[in-house]
């Protein structure tokens, strides 16, 4: 009898240690039986001598709690909460909160100050001034229309000669001369508008050495002389300062020019033999050559002027992009003493080309008293051709007129042959020195 109240005391235990472990843990228990089998299961409920569980499929069993060897329970998972409530930045303490507002404020300041600085340089950059450029000096042009004209009519000329008879020009050397410029500036806020004109003169020569004669021999044969060459230059600049500033200022620019050049008081001696085809003998005579060219176009670029505590510096860089034409003409006017013979020939030639260079002006102002400035300055001028059209003639003065056959030859030469290789750059260079009268109408 006590035997079996102890084993009922012993049965009671452990189905209260089997309720209390799950209701903590009401799911995922393991049991294993005396038999062997483990079971997977969820107890639904018991009592004292049996319980009821629930399998995977969802079906329920009864079994009995002598069969049961031991019950384990797997770890709990911790259910996820449906509604998670974000966790917000931890509330600052009053000594931060201040310490964060005294730091705001100081960059408050210095975006503050940054903004009046900048505000007051945009102020004392406003401008309403009229500037009045006049400067004066040497300069040089090296035009290479005169030399190009030459090359090409020598190969001309020296075509179906017989005794090796040929002319070959020298390229001339220019030599310095005068430069003398103009300029109207005028500044408004932001904007800047220039109105211009400059001239430089050089001088250079022409030389032409070659053989000639009668068809009984060759000699020599010589065109010599000097002339002047003339560049005149007018133009329009209008800029936008992107960044203005009272100490520097930039500038993009845009502009309008045009260049007339031309040589001047070009009467070259000549001396030869036999030119055909009237003379036989010797002759001398003068031969006028006149040169000229028109360019006109648009240019583009950048203006840059800083200004330090005595003196001021102002420089700009201009890409052009021109169009134009040139003319050339030459008129012989010899005579032969021995045969008492005269003779005049006549070569006029006209081009259309595409000419594309670049203007680079510096100046160094020194700024004196009541508005007015010293300033010396360099302005370097060049560009190159491209072809586009020859017209042609070549006539003696006892014929009836332009002599036909020259006409293609000429305009073969010019376009395609000899013409494209034999141009060059025409370069001028000026260093001037000036005065400025500066007027500020906001004074």
């Amino acid at each position: 009898m006590l035997r079996l109240k102890n084993k009922i005391k012993a049965a009671i235990l452990f189905g209260c240690m089997i309720c209390s472990l799950t209701s903590v843990h009401p799911n995922d228990q393991v049991i294993y039986m005396k038999d062997g089998r483990v079971i997977t299961a969820e107890i639904i409920s018991q009592t004292a001598f049996k319980m009821v569980i629930k399998l995977p499929d969802g079906s329920t069993k009864e079994i009995s709690k002598q069969d049961i060897k031991r019950v384990a329970f797997k770890e709990a998972k911790t259910p996820e909460p449906k509604d998670k409530t974000p966790v917000g930045p931890p509330t600052p303490t009053p000594e931060e909160i201040t310490k964060q507002q005294e730091e705001d404020s100081k960059k408050q300041a210095v975006l503050d100050e940054k903004t009046e600085k900048r505000k007051k340089q945009i102020e004392e950059a406003k401008r309403n001034r009229l500037d009045i450029f006049l400067g004066a000096g040497s300069g040089t042009v090296n035009f290479q229309g005169a030399n190009y004209y030459d090359n090409v009519i020598a190969v001309g000329s020296s075509m179906g000669q017989d005794n090796g008879k040929f002319e070959y020009p020298i390229e001339p050397k220019p030599k310095s001369g005068k430069a003398r410029s103009l300029e109207i500036r005028y500044s408004w806020n932001r904007f800047v508008g220039e109105a211009g004109a400059s001239s430089v003169t050089s001088t250079a020569t022409q030389s032409i050495i070659g053989i000639d004669g009668p068809s009984s021999g060759t000699f020599p044969k010589f065109i010599q002389g000097n002339y002047d060459v003339s560049m005149k230059h007018v133009y329009g600049n209008f800029s936008y300062s992107v960044y203005p500033h009272p100490k520097y200022d930039i500038r993009p620019v845009i502009g309008y020019h045009q260049f007339w050049t031309k040589t001047e008081n070009s009467n070259s001696l000549t001396l030869g033999t036999g030119v055909a085809p009237l003379f036989t003998d010797q002759y001398f005579g003068m031969a006028p050559t006149s040169v000229a060219e028109v360019l006109k176009g648009f240019s583009y670029g950048i203006q840059y002027d800083v200004k330090f505590e005595k003196f001021e510096i102002r420089a700009g860089l201009h890409i052009l992009q021109m169009k134009g034409f040139g003319t050339y003409d030459r008129q012989l006017n010899a005579y032969a003493p021995i045969s008492a013979q005269a003779q005049s020939e006549s070569i006029d030639v006209y081009n259309k080309w595409v000419a594309k260079g670049a203007i680079i002006d510096l100046k160094f102002l020194y700024p004196w008293k009541y508005g007015v400035s010293f300033w010396m300055g360099l302005n370097s001028m060049s560009w190159t051709y491209t072809m586009s059209e020859t017209a042609l003639s070549v006539g003696n003065g006892d014929s009836s007129g332009v002599d036909p056959e020259s006409y293609p030859l000429g305009k073969l030469l010019f376009e395609s042959l000899i013409g494209p290789g034999a141009l060059k750059e025409t370069k001028s260079t000026t260093i001037q020195i000036g005065a400025t009268y500066s007027y500020d109408f906001n004074k």
